[in-house]
């Protein structure tokens, strides 16, 4: 009997639908952001959170960043665009003591066309959690921020922005589940990449439940 219940939740788990489901809804919390509705008399500061880098010599700014990383700073970029006074704010450390991840996110803003003095680092934070209290530390909890991550990823951002003063607007990007009319999310063989979602889904489930108990 046992064994029916692990194939049976393995099924589950592998054949795609369940997984898009759980990341849809949990993405569908917030929504592209609607730059229209912002006062423009503020300044905005575009927290574009760390997904990791290569210190790479050979590559560009741009390529040195993560995937994630760069798609991130893009979003944060094409929202700039948009509003006449901005900060954009790179985050991340250097685990070797080498130079950060933020720093390297400023290199590759200024490669795409964004003011050296519109840039700020946070050189020091190595999670999420730390890079809220590094914003919060270096700029105080009266900015207008908002926060550029992944849909997956931007609850948890949000809530521990929350939990620190501030009321965060969310910037979700990298969508993991996308709804288009050549898009099919309906169930399929097993695989390993719908055991990737499911993995992904519950490693944030479990994060927001640490962070939202660590901080009480």
């Amino acid at each position: 009997m046992i064994w029916i219940v692990i194939f049976s939740f393995f099924l589950v788990c592998a054949t795609s639908f369940f997984p898009k489901y759980l990341i849809k809804k949990h993405e569908n919390k917030y929504v592209e952001i609607d730059v229209s509705s912002l006062d423009k008399s503020k300044t905005y500061y575009l927290h574009v959170l760390g997904a990791g880098y290569s210190l790479d010599t050979r590559l560009s700014a741009t390529k040195q960043l993560s995937d994630v990383t760069l798609s991130r700073l893009i979003e944060a970029i094409r929202i700039s665009k948009k509003l006449p006074n901005y900060k954009i704010v790179g985050s991340g450390y250097s685990s070797l003591g080498i130079e950060s991840q933020a720093s390297v996110v400023k290199r590759a803003a200024v490669e795409l066309g964004v003011p050296d003095d519109k840039i700020e680092m946070l050189t020091t934070p190595s999670n999420t959690a730390e890079e809220v209290v590094a914003f919060v530390n270096q700029f105080g909890i009266d900015k207008k921020v908002i926060v550029v991550s992944d849909a997956m990823h931007l609850p948890r951002a949000i809530m521990l922005y929350m939990q620190n003063g501030i009321v965060a607007i969310p910037a979700p990007t990298n969508f993991r589940v996308k709804h288009g009319i050549n898009d099919y999310n309906g169930i399929t063989f097993p695989s390993i990449s719908s055991l990737d979602l499911m993995n992904e889904y519950l490693r944030e489930q479990l994060k927001y439940w640490k962070d939202s108990w660590s901080n009480k």
